[in-house]
């Protein structure tokens, strides 16, 4: 009998203390004395974590450095050091800067999405370096045997490789708490302004020469494939404001089509002093492989 009641003692306790850490997951709310289940810390903390690793996108303002690559930044494609006064336009990029507007927007609240952006880029072209260039080379042109090489700009802003772009692609994200990885392969179009090139010298009688290659402009396709990290400071409301760094490779393979103008001035005869244009002009014309890599900073807002 005792053994009966001792049994039931326990019991009791037992179902006693588990009622009461079963009710403690609950708390009363709603209108007349409802219950409902509370949700406990682990719970509530996975849904904190779920609701801050949703992938997201952004809108953002982006800064920074435009350095070129390849032959764009090279004197001569190949280090052909032979080719003509005016065959070598192009190259000669100095490191210039970069901006982006950029936004990249998830479909669905997936990892994948849609990709877009503006960018505008500016490399001084170094004239310096050019006529560095042929001044090495000019023993393959006996016109500039009597004295060096010099370049001027004509203009400084048309002394510029100026490029502006219009890009759409794909969006990837791969969120880790506030931080997300983003990536991106865009296609587009390639707005260039390319660089005059101004070179004078003087040739073994004493006459003054000048080539004058013209500035010119070209549209061309281009491609992007760009990385980034992306970083969320705070939240406003619905407002997150981002901080963000980026990668980005932009290629694309410009045609051109310009002319080159020839002067002289002769030191001997009836127009000694005067300068004359030498006729015809030829046009310069060719393929220029623009390749920018282009590393930015931004702020922007977090969709």
């Amino acid at each position: 009998m005792k053994s009966k009641v001792k049994i039931l003692v326990v019991s009791g306790l037992f179902l006693s203390f588990y009622a009461a850490s079963y009710a403690q997951d609950y708390y009363g709310g709603g209108g007349g004395g409802g219950w409902r289940r509370q949700q406990n810390n682990q719970q509530q903390s996975k849904d904190k974590d779920n609701s801050a690793v949703e992938p997201s996108g952004y809108i953002s303002v982006n800064f920074g450095f435009a350095t070129p690559e390849g032959n764009f930044a090279q004197p001569f494609p190949e280090g052909n050091y032979s080719e003509a006064v005016g065959a070598g336009y192009g190259n000669y990029a100095d490191a210039g800067t970069a901006f982006h507007f950029s936004i990249g927007i998830p479909v669905n609240h997936s990892n994948f999405g849609v990709a877009l952006m503006f960018g505008s880029y500016s490399n001084q072209y170094d004239l310096n370096s050019y006529v560095n260039t042929l001044n090495y080379s000019s023993i393959n042109y006996n016109a500039y045997s009597n004295s060096p090489i010099t370049g001027y700009a004509v203009a400084p802003s048309q002394n510029v490789y100026s490029e502006s772009s219009i890009m759409g692609g794909l969006f990837a994200t791969f969120p880790v708490g506030r931080l997300s990885l983003d990536g991106r392969l865009m296609i587009g179009a390639l707005l260039c302004n390319l660089p005059e090139q101004s070179v004078y010298a003087e040739d073994a009688a004493g006459d003054e020469l000048n080539y004058d290659v013209q500035p010119s402009n070209s549209t061309s396709l281009a491609f992007d494939a760009g990385v980034g990290l992306r970083f969320m400071l705070a939240e406003f409301g619905r407002r997150k404001l981002c901080i963000m760094a980026n990668v980005d490779y932009l290629y694309s393979d410009v045609s051109y089509n310009t002319s080159q103008y020839n002067y002289v001035i002769p030191a001997t005869g009836v127009n000694a002093g005067y300068q004359g244009q030498l006729v015809p002009s030829p046009s310069v014309t060719g393929t220029l492989p623009i390749e920018l890599l282009n590393i930015t900073f931004g702020i922007g807002y977090q969709l």
